[in-house]
């Protein structure tokens, strides 16, 4: 693919059309990554297992300096109502559409996925490169019950994290059972905030949003799985 040229627009709306928030019918897809392989519970812990060569599509292009950076994309207060940010493909998370939302590569269900985005990347192939990135933090965070999501699902980017690991590899576990009382049940957020290669670059946070519910065996299970990206 040949790296996209183009000259970046002004103004607030192409501030917000970078950021993918227009949330329109017209509004670009989630970039497509791959970052994160498999989420399993094991004795009360979560089991992250990462990508040995994360990679992810974008239309950031070297030349533009720091044009990602205004985007704002992954802001903590960046929220939308059931399931927020518009557009076409699957909203769901806490509405019920898992069992019917387009699946990634990986399998997760794909929030604002869907065959348009396919469309979308065949017509703008001369406009996307794929990067390989590395991933410099990932965070979990608890974001509620299923009620409090279906109320006021975040939109894609990072939220108030309850822990970070910094350059991780390989396998990363997190103790939900030594959560304390109600809120180890619920919808828990991982997100991945990958850089280039080389780290000159931060292109942000690619998330997933888990329903972890209590069940037999090591005590919990992993009910739902939702990509949750940025608009590329």
């Amino acid at each position: 693919m040949r790296r996209r040229q183009f000259v970046l627009a002004s103004g607030i709306g192409a501030v917000a059309a970078l950021s993918g928030c227009l949330g329109s019918d017209s509004s670009p897809p989630p970039r497509k990554s791959s970052v994160i392989t498999n989420f399993e519970m094991q004795s009360g812990s979560l089991v992250i297992d990462l990508v040995d060569d994360p990679w992810l599509m974008s239309r950031y292009d070297g030349n533009q300096g720091s044009a990602g950076m205004l985007s704002p994309v992954g802001i903590a207060s960046a929220k939308g109502k059931n399931g927020g940010g518009g557009g076409r493909g699957a909203t769901g998370r806490g509405s019920g559409s898992y069992s019917s939302a387009p699946r990634t590569g990986h399998g997760y269900a794909w929030y604002h996925g869907g065959g348009y985005a396919d469309d979308w990347y065949d017509d703008h192939d001369d406009d996307v490169t794929r990067y390989q990135v590395a991933i410099a933090t990932l965070g979990i965070a608890y974001l509620g019950s299923t009620a409090q999501m279906q109320d006021d699902a975040p939109d894609a980017g990072a939220v108030p994290w309850d822990k970070t690991f910094r350059n991780p590899s390989g396998t990363v576990e997190y103790d939900v059972s030594g959560r304390s009382g109600i809120s180890q049940d619920g919808w828990y957020r991982v997100g991945a905030n990958v850089m280039d290669a080389d780290g000159n670059h931060n292109f942000r946070w690619e998330c997933f949003d888990l329903e972890i519910d209590s069940g037999i065996g090591d005590g919990f299970n992993i009910d739902e799985e939702w990509k949750v990206s940025p608009r590329i």
